[in-house]
């Protein structure tokens, strides 16, 4: 009988009525069957079994490991995908007015650039080292010689600010000799790159347009030649801006006796011809470079002076005209005329190097109290000079930035 659909109820009835297979043999007769029939005599049969090896690990590891990279590799380009999508949504809808807005800042970026640009060519520009009558308005001129590596002074000078002058000395206008007691010894000399050397040793004193200096027994400043010239020199450079001379004394009050000069019958001169200098550059060992007489070498005539400047007289000081530069000059009576043979170009020179030329030329210049009027240069207009005019004399010479504590 055929049947395609039975149920398990069916399935359940039909197994009841299958008939029942009983044996109702002994277990002895069974077995005694089994040995005749020699079920025991044959070699049991050896079941072929396959040799199990250990896991392979290396493929699993490998297959794990690239079923890993996939998903990866999935997972970042879905991402990216995404981020494409996010960007290419942000660009579509940037609006002409963000566009803008961008191309602006663009813009602004550049003009900072030049800007920068221009701000690191203004610093480049040669510094004026010279002290004017305009700068000591709201400022006090504090001139004095330093003592430099070769025992030689080298005048410089430090624009204090008034403020600071009354609450120091005590009073808005304090003599020269004032202004000296109280800030040569808060300078720290050293500091600046020269030797120690101030205040003078002894006492000064005024009277009138002079000044006095005691000097003790042991002072020093006639222990050779060249510190005898440093001492003199050093005078010059602190003190010719507000006195005429210096009468040195021993503390008995009697003309001083220096070593290689003998007595001192005579006050030493601050303003005459023995103080009208050139000025050459002089360069200290830490690198320093300043404008400063020659030995303190002397000179009848502004044009004599000028005309010797070109000349390189020692390894000590050095000429500040430069190479191949060739000048004439014309002495008036308060304008000396420096005519350049060849059209100076002064932008072809390294900056620092042509500001001491033009800055020797114009003390050399105020050491006769006159003017400079430069001709045949390029530029109208350089590093603060205005060309077209003669040059305003200066009161000082190398200016140092220091400030007093």
């Amino acid at each position: 009988m055929k049947k395609e659909h039975w149920d398990e109820k069916e399935i359940e009835l039909f197994l009841k009525k299958a008939p029942k297979v009983t044996d109702h043999r002994s277990k002895d007769e069974v077995f005694n069957r089994l040995m005749d029939e020699g079920a025991f005599n044959e070699d049991p049969p050896t079941i072929q079994q396959n040799n199990q090896k250990g896991i392979r690990w290396a493929p699993l590891f490998v297959s794990i490991a690239s079923i890993f990279i996939i998903v990866l590799i999935s997972a970042q380009f879905i991402g990216n995908n995404e981020s494409v999508t996010l960007q290419n949504e942000a660009f579509d809808l940037a609006t002409p007015e963000s566009e803008e807005n961008a191309t602006m800042s663009a813009k602004e970026d550049a003009s900072t650039q030049r800007s920068m640009i221009n701000s690191f060519s203004t610093e480049a520009q040669p510094e004026q080292t010279l002290v004017y009558e305009n700068e000591l308005e709201d400022n006090t001129l504090f001139a004095i010689g330093l003592a430099g590596d070769d025992a030689e002074s080298v005048p410089v000078s430090i624009l204090i600010p008034n403020e600071i002058v009354a609450e120091k000395t005590g009073t808005e206008n304090p003599t020269k000799l004032e202004l000296y007691n109280t800030f040569s010894p808060l300078l720290d000399e050293q500091s600046l790159g020269f030797n120690e050397y101030h205040p003078y040793k002894g006492e000064l004193r005024e009277e009138g347009n002079r000044l006095v200096h005691t000097l003790p027994e042991d002072h020093q400043y006639d222990a050779g030649t060249a510190s005898l010239s440093n001492y003199l020199g050093s005078l010059v450079d602190t003190f010719s801006e507000a006195y005429m001379e210096v009468e040195i004394e021993n503390t008995a009050g009697k003309p001083i006796y220096f070593d290689h000069v003998g007595d001192v019958n005579e006050p030493f001169l601050l303003n005459d011809e023995n103080s009208q200098y050139n000025y050459f550059m002089y360069q200290m060992r830490n690198g320093a470079v300043y404008l400063s007489p020659n030995f303190r070498m002397s000179f009848k005539d502004v044009q004599e002076a000028i005309k010797n400047m070109t000349v390189e007289a020692n390894d000590i000081y050095r000429t500040v005209i430069l190479p191949g530069v060739y000048l004439k000059v014309e002495d008036a009576e308060s304008v000396v005329t420096i005519t350049f043979e060849e059209p100076l170009n002064l932008e072809n020179y390294e900056p620092a190097q042509a500001m001491r030329m033009i800055e020797g030329l114009i003390m050399t210049a105020a050491s006769f109290d006159k003017q400079v009027k430069f001709e045949n240069i390029v530029q109208e207009q350089w590093g603060g000079f205005d060309f077209t005019k003669p040059i305003e004399k200066p009161v000082a010479a190398n200016r140092i930035y220091y400030e007093f504590q």
